[in-house]
């Protein structure tokens, strides 16, 4: 009977370990990282207009001179 006591009492503080010190901090950190991924997101959002608005006036593409490109040729 005591026997069985402190293999249950083993078996209890090994799932209570499990789950306070690994189960519960991967949580965490999983939710942390989420947060920090939003905040990214959200920087990113606030500076695309400002990006758009400085390239908005570059939209001429530069003109490509045919003398520019060599042909292709195999080696054998």
């Amino acid at each position: 009977m005591l026997v069985e006591i402190l293999v249950w009492g083993f078996v209890f503080y090994l799932v209570y370990k499990f789950l306070f010190e690994f189960l519960l901090p991967i949580g965490k950190v999983a939710k942390d990282m989420k947060k920090k991924v939003n905040e990214m997101k959200e920087q990113q959002t606030q500076q695309e207009p400002n990006h758009q608005n400085q390239s908005s006036g570059n939209t001429v593409k530069p003109k490509i001179d045919e003398k520019d490109y060599i042909d292709f040729e195999e080696i054998k």
